[in-house]
Parts: structure tokens; sequence; C-alpha cells
């Protein structure tokens, strides 16, 4: 598709489960879209309220959303069937809490994207507590490659989390995707983790675009980013174990890139372990130790906040710590949530 005279179309991916009062500001901020070559396809994953309504009525509105209905199968599930559907040459997905802001997005999208045609392009987000409390993540500012080779760029792009465990951030490719099976694990809690771990291993380019338009919602009851359950904590561990079992370490870049990705999961891994039940605590306990080496600094920023405590606090009691710190920051977002 490296024509310079062809315009990009985008295919925007909208799971869609029980977010009746979110939905409309989602789609609206798309619609709104200067450029208009793009479909959105809403995946309706069995919600339960009017989000099914919603999406009947702005199907009607505009012939670029399409509806696909399905049972309750989780969000990669949605993920998946709007992936096989959709017909652009990029994919974008969007978490239907979520919206965008900004009207000519997709148009400077489709300029940066005809400038190199790369395999894959970040952005930042805004994280929306309150409409008086937006904080936008800015971390670009550190980078000095914004385009070029990923493979070369890899580690600098996941220390300053730039290339972080999530889909929404990042509009690929579909021929990549498609191409290389880069579905989402069905069944699994936190799945971008292990999405992004296999998609960093296809990218050989990439571009960053520069604003922050992506509004990420925060503190939403019923978002499964504040349900954090033991079967969660052990998916994750499961995806860590897999995830290092599969690095090939040869010192090239892209491994040591994928280390250091690991590395920063293995410390959500550490902040959760008291969610756990006491026999699943005694059952992964050894591997968490054995994996104790990823604790190192300049593997990741957020890492790096950590390993000022780890200096001085025991391993035995940085899960403890870290759990303690984990009740904090649930309350503060909360607290500014009420703001």
């Amino acid at each position: 598709m490296n024509n310079p005279n062809r315009n990009v179309f985008f295919s925007i991916i909208v799971p869609v489960y029980n977010v009746e009062d979110y939905l409309e500001q989602c789609i609206d901020s798309i619609l709104c879209q200067t450029y208009t070559n793009f479909e959105i396809i809403m995946v309706n994953d069995g919600s339960t309220d009017s989000s099914l309504k919603i999406c009947s009525l702005y199907e009607k509105k505009d012939p670029r959303n399409i509806i696909i209905n399905k049972e309750n199968g989780g969000l990669s599930d949605a993920r998946n069937v709007g992936l096989l559907r959709a017909e652009g040459d990029y994919i974008i997905f969007t978490d239907s809490d979520d919206y965008w802001e900004g009207n000519i997005v997709l148009e400077e999208l489709n300029n940066l994207i005809k400038e190199s045609y790369p395999d894959l392009i970040l952005h930042e987000e805004s994280r929306f507590f309150s409409k008086n409390n937006v904080k936008c993540k800015y971390n670009q500012q550190y980078i000095n490659n914004k385009k070029g080779d990923f493979k070369k760029e890899a580690e600098q792009l996941v220390y300053y989390d730039l290339f972080a465990a999530c889909a929404w951030d990042k509009i690929v490719r579909r021929a990549i995707l498609i191409e290389n099976e880069l579905f989402f694990p069905l069944g699994r809690k936190s799945e971008d983790m292990e999405w992004c771990s296999r998609l960093i291993n296809h990218i050989n380019t990439f571009a960053i675009y520069p604003k922050s338009f992506y509004i990420y919602r925060q503190g939403r009851l019923g978002s499964i980013t504040l349900q954090v359950s033991e079967n969660h904590v052990m998916d994750v561990y499961e995806m860590v174990k897999h995830g290092l079992n599969n690095i090939k370490y040869n010192e090239s870049s892209l491994d040591k890139a994928l280390k250091n990705y690991w590395a920063s999961i293995y410390v959500i891994l550490l902040k959760d372990f008291y969610i756990l039940s006491s026999s699943n605590r005694k059952a992964i306990w050894n591997d968490l130790v054995s994996w104790k080496h990823l604790l190192k600094e300049g593997r990741n920023i957020k890492l790096d906040k950590v390993m000022k405590f780890y200096n001085f606090v025991p391993f035995m009691m940085l899960p403890a710590f870290l759990y303690i710190y984990r009740i904090f920051n649930v309350l503060q977002k909360r607290y500014k949530t009420l703001n």
C-alpha cells in the first residue's frame, strides 16, 4: 500500500459491553473527525444494558458504523471478531468507555503514515479522573528518534513506557496482525500483555504520533482494570513465566527489550501477590524469587521507581510493600474521580 497518493483506510475496533453511559461520547469523538476514510466496528459482546440499542442507532445514522452482535465472550474475543471483520490498512483499538480528543487525529495520522508507512504507530494517553483532572502522559519528550527502525529503538521505547502492555495505544498495519495470527488470547485477563509481547517480534518500523488524543477513563465502576481477582493475578503469572521462557537471551536489542518488558510486568505481579490465596502464593513463590534478577535499574521508568525502595527493602518484604502502595494508589484514583 506504499502509494503516496492513496489515503489510508482505518478500521477502528470498539468492543462494547454494558457502557451505556459512555458509548455515545466514544463514538461521537471518532465520527467528528475531519478525515472520513474509516470504519467503526462496534462489537457488542452480549451487553445487558442499552448499549446494543445505542449501537443500532449509530449504524442507522452512518454507514461507516458496523455492528457485530455476539454472545458474551470477553474483551479478547470481541477484539478478535472485530479484527477478522476489519478491512482497513491500519487497525485502531478503542475501548468503549474511553474517547478521543480533537477532530483532526485521523487526518494527522494519515499524513504521518504516508511519510513512511510504518508497521506500528505509538501514541500516548491522557488519564481522565474527572472533568477537572485529566493527566497527560508525555514520555516521548525523552525519545530522540521518533520514527525509524523499531528493533534499534525498542529498548528505549520499552524503558520510557511508550511500548507498554496495552492495545489501544498502538496503531498497527492490519496485514501484520492477520498474516502472523496476532489475535488476543481467550479466557485470560490482562490479555494485552501477551499480545504486545508477541507483536514486538513482528515490527520492523515505527513512528510516534506526537499528540495525546486518547482519553483513558480512570476509576469507572465496573471497569475490568479495577477488578483484579485471584484468577487475574494467576493469568499474569502464567504470561510472565511463558514470556521469560521464550526469550532467546542472545543479547540482541530486541531480546533485551523483551526482557525489560516482562520485568516491568513482573513488578505488577509482585504488587498483586497478596491478592492470592496462601496456597497460590506458595505455588509461585519460588519462581518469583528466581526472577528477582529482573529487578534492575534501566529496564523501565516504573521499575526504576521500585528500585529506589528495593535498595533498602529485602526481597521478602517487597511484595508487602508494593501491595500497600497498590491499595494507596487505588484509593487515590477513586479520590481523584470525585474532584
